[in-house]
């Protein structure tokens, strides 16, 4: 018998031996008559008796409670070693919580694509892995749904100071939390420690070198008859052009998200910079594949950079070391993503069992370091652990808190690289050489587009 249906029953008896026991001189009172019915769990009457109004059952929101024992799936971009290292996770968090909670989780190379199909069909997931520039769409298109108190609570206590504020703030839009972040994905410095060796150049260390030892290390590893750095077109460029816009003092776009504004003399400055370093030292590489990589990978190059997606990889060659960006403009930043954890279902037991995965995998993401990706957390990231667990990584780390993420707006990265990703390219291989006017009129280009997007997700 539940507390209510107690409840009821102890008034009753009240009333009884009330009726029982009047005083003298006093007409007895009757008690009301009252018919109790159990149909599913709910209590039904007659007149009314004065009794407590039903009180709806509280779940008990906890890995232990409603969370205990389900089986939720995850989706995600993430297809190759990146893949593995998180279904590998995700095993372990299955056969080592508590709770009887199994994680299952599924790659999917197009999952964007896939969302919005599932979405459409009602065939979603509990939760997915989402790159942080798609959560405003998703949440646009109610594909992910914001993070209750009640859920955040279970991930952990304080969570916003748990993370670098350019990272958390990613993961809200229009007012509510739609992600929880699980790392930055920086761009990084690979070196080559042989051939740094050969011309006398001191090794970088864990803070971005200077523009004076970077532009000192290119001209004595020329002298040495060495390739200084490889420098491609297509997406290692297009990282690198925003990378230095903010170095240089500039934007992509303004705070909000609504204005593009590179069409501005930073914006000129930091295209020319990349331009020249290409034209000097590696004028003959381009075209997609990452062939810069490549050619670095051969040894024919000191340097080159890029994603940290090719860290697995490299970090098999001995001669491969990592460091930052290098720090050219009078501030420092660098281009990065991020992945994050949203959920796909409104069910209140599934989003428990996601709250109490995605906190284990905060709380453990040292682990999801060795997938080539800096930790979200900066307790983490600043941890002794994360040097055993993965060296290249915590040689990176530092840069996070500079990292450069797009204000949250459905589409605002498609706007952008979409125009200015054409001209960058143009610039590198010879075919445009007003940088500032072909830079001012992809920027109309962009606005022109954000606009629309504006108005089509607002209509």
């Amino acid at each position: 018998m539940n507390f209510r249906k107690i409840s009821l029953l102890f008034l009753i008896c009240i009333a009884l031996v009330l009726a029982a026991c009047g005083g003298a001189g006093e007409e007895p009172t009757e008690a009301p008559a009252v018919d109790v019915e159990e149909t599913g769990g709910e209590e039904t009457g007659g007149e009314e008796t004065g009794a407590e109004e039903p009180v709806e059952e509280v779940a008990d929101v906890s890995c232990s409670g409603i969370a205990s024992g389900q089986t939720i799936e995850m989706w995600s971009p993430l297809t190759g070693p990146d893949g593995d290292e998180m279904t590998a996770l995700a095993q372990r968090y299955s056969s080592e919580n508590e709770f009887g909670i199994t994680v299952n989780h599924v790659p999917q190379p197009e999952y964007v694509q896939k969302l919005n199909a599932s979405a459409a069909a009602n065939q979603l997931p509990a939760l997915t892995v989402a790159r942080v520039i798609n959560v405003a769409e998703l949440a646009e298109r109610n594909v992910i749904h914001p993070f209750s108190d009640e859920v955040l609570a279970l991930i952990g206590e304080n969570l916003e100071g748990e993370f670098p504020e350019n990272v958390w703030t990613a993961g809200s839009y229009e007012g509510e939390r739609y992600s929880i972040p699980l790392d930055i994905h920086t761009l990084v410095m690979y070196y080559n420690k042989e051939l740094f060796a050969e011309a006398g150049v001191p090794e970088p260390g864990t803070e971005p070198m200077s523009r004076e030892e970077f532009e000192q290390a290119l001209e004595q590893l020329d002298a040495a008859g060495i390739t200084p750095v490889a420098i491609g077109t297509n997406f290692q460029a297009e990282t690198l052009f925003q990378t230095f816009i903010q170095q240089y003092g500039g934007e992509l776009t303004n705070e909000e998200g609504t204005e593009a504004t590179f069409g501005t003399e930073a914006a000129a400055q930091a295209l020319t910079y990349v331009n020249d370093l290409k034209q000097q030292y590696s004028p003959e590489i381009s075209g997609a594949g990452d062939p810069e990589v490549a050619v670095f990978k051969q040894g024919d190059a000191a340097i080159v950079f890029h994603g940290p997606w090719h860290i697995s990889d490299l970090q098999q060659l001995d001669f491969v070391g990592f460091a930052p960006l290098p720090q050219v403009g009078d501030e420092y930043a660098v281009w990065a993503g991020s992945h994050q954890l949203a959920l796909t279902t409104d069910d209140p037991a599934q989003q428990a069992a996601a709250a109490c995965w995605i906190g284990w995998l905060s709380e453990n993401s040292v682990e999801w370091a060795k997938a080539g990706q800096i930790p979200a957390r900066t307790d983490v990231r600043e941890s002794a652990e994360l040097q055993e667990v993965a060296a290249p990584i915590a040689a990176i780390a530092a840069g996070a808190d500079e990292a450069v993420i797009l204000p949250q707006v459905p589409e605002l990265e498609g706007a952008l690289w979409g125009e200015f990703g054409p001209v960058v390219n143009a610039v590198l291989m010879g075919e445009q050489d007003d940088v500032q006017a072909a830079l001012e009129e992809a920027s109309s280009r962009s606005q022109q587009i954000i606009d629309e997007n504006q108005q089509r997700y607002e209509g």
